[in-house]
């Protein structure tokens, strides 16, 4: 790989004959860090436009805040999307679970056109990375884990235990962010949508099935105009910043 570019906190390589792109942070501790580091990448990766790409958080040790995860998918990835391209992206994790999960969970709403694959050592992610599939070899691979459940009833909590291969350990815990995440939804968004009139709710299961406005009108006989400010309130009311965010709510229909 050619080094392109390294600072303190970030190293970016390139191999032209496979075309993989490379980050690397050395050490990342600080927001401020991050920030001018994930600057440094984009200019970078919008010169190349690479269709692989490794992350190498091996030697991260901060947890990023949820506001500067929405921050990195606004500026960073959901920009690239755009692009058109079928990205094949691997972050190799941290030992540092908090920081680890902190970048894992950035992408368990599933808001880029891409789903990056995690791994725990470095070969494994060249291995994935260099080979046309499109399932991690560990995932491929993988034998059911040994499931403990455990009840402690002094606490009035239970514990639930997962023995399994190293390897297979970033692809469970993404999946279990991914469960924690649609049980949180499911519980805040219910209570949204039952603050919706009955006409909303029409509306709302109306633009879910993706109808333009001026058929949603002539549906319900309202203007093309009274339909957009219907929009404009159910992403109100609904707290969803765009349309993205109010997909999540056909669980509800």
């Amino acid at each position: 790989m050619e080094l392109l570019f390294k600072s303190e906190s970030l190293a970016m390589s390139y191999d032209e004959d496979n075309d993989i792109f490379m980050g690397k942070w050395n050490n990342c501790d600080a927001a401020e860090k991050l920030i001018v580091g994930i600057k440094e990448y984009k200019d970078l990766f919008e010169k190349i436009v690479p269709e692989k790409i490794i992350w190498d958080l091996s030697a991260m040790s901060y947890t990023i805040p949820t506001d500067l995860q929405n921050w990195i998918l606004n500026f960073l990835d959901i920009p690239a999307c755009r692009h058109g391209i079928d990205y094949k992206v691997a972050h190799i994790l941290s030992p540092d679970s908090y920081a680890s999960i902190s970048v894992m969970n950035m992408y368990v709403d599933g808001k880029t056109t891409f789903r990056p694959h995690f791994f725990s050592h470095e070969n494994t992610a060249f291995d994935w990375i260099n080979l046309n599939i499109s399932t991690p070899i560990a995932e491929r691979k993988a034998s059911p884990p040994l499931l403990k459940v455990e009840s402690l009833l002094d606490e009035k909590m239970g514990r639930i235990t997962l023995d399994l291969n190293i390897t297979e350990l970033p692809e469970y815990l993404l999946d279990i962010l991914r469960i924690i995440n649609n049980r949180r939804f499911f519980s805040e968004g219910i209570q949204n949508y039952m603050t919706l009139t009955p006409k909303e709710k029409v509306i709302l299961t109306l633009i879910l099935q993706g109808k333009p406005n001026k058929n949603i009108g002539d549906i319900l006989s309202i203007s093309c105009e009274t339909v957009k400010t219907h929009r404009r309130n159910l992403l109100r009311k609904l707290q969803c910043k765009n349309m993205s965010e109010l997909m999540q709510f056909q669980i509800f229909l």
